[in-house]
């Protein structure tokens, strides 16, 4: 099971919501995945996957990657600004710590009725560039897909 699978936890109404971070993990997945599909098998990286969903290649995933276009955010700047500090040139345990502590911050912001003071533009980002990492966590160190690519769990 992946890192979006897991946070999609059990089936319920809040993940059927289309609001929780649960929700939005599972629309993410299939789209990326698409993507991964249509490049024919080829790993897609994180770089063209925000090229992709900020330049509209795909149906936006989620409302944050709506209002990221909405927004005319460019793709190069959002990967470069929030994307490449937790990614780029950090081993696996860096980018695992970074990734639970952008979970810690989304689970945060889920859980919090009142989010005055904190920007939209904020929660936004927090919250895609979450589930972008999360889903590259998974395509580069997930076993399954290790598996699938090397035909053996040994790197």
């Amino acid at each position: 099971m992946g890192l979006l699978e897991r946070l999609r936890g059990r089936e319920g109404a809040e993940a059927d919501s289309g609001s929780s971070l649960a929700a939005d993990a599972t629309a993410m997945r299939d789209v990326l995945d698409g993507l991964r599909r249509e490049a024919g098998g080829v790993p897609l990286g994180l770089r063209e996957a925000v090229r992709d969903l900020l330049e509209g290649e795909v149906e936006a995933p989620t409302a944050d990657v709506t209002a990221l276009r909405e927004r005319r955010t460019d793709p190069d700047d959002f990967y470069a600004r929030e994307i490449a500090p937790s990614w780029d040139g950090l081993n696996e345990a860096q980018r695992a710590a970074r990734l639970d502590g952008f979970l810690e911050m989304c689970a945060m912001l889920e859980g919090s009725a009142d989010l005055m003071g904190v920007p939209a533009d904020l929660a936004t980002s927090v919250r895609t560039k979450t589930l972008l990492i999360a889903w590259a966590f998974d395509e580069e160190y997930g076993y399954l897909s290790r598996l699938a690519r090397r035909g053996t769990l040994e790197d």
